[in-house]
């Protein structure tokens, strides 16, 4: 019984497109910091354990403080 529920396909499918527009931001995030590692108020691996588990607060708060303005 539990294994069919786990198999069966979702009846809508926005329910897998929204975790993928979800992840997106963070996704891009990490590359910016992967690619500009000068990072302002926290270390490059801080900002970016801050964006992976600080959901939509991690990502503006790296936008906003932590992006270095000398690109």
């Amino acid at each position: 019984m539990l294994a069919d529920s786990l198999t069966a396909a979702p009846s809508n499918p926005w329910v897998a497109i929204v975790p993928l527009i979800a992840l997106l931001p963070a996704i891009l995030c990490m590359a910016d910091i992967a690619r500009h590692p000068r990072t302002q108020q926290f270390s490059p691996q801080m900002w970016l354990a801050i964006c992976a588990f600080g959901n939509v607060f991690g990502l503006f708060a790296y936008l906003r403080f932590g992006r270095s303005q000398d690109r």
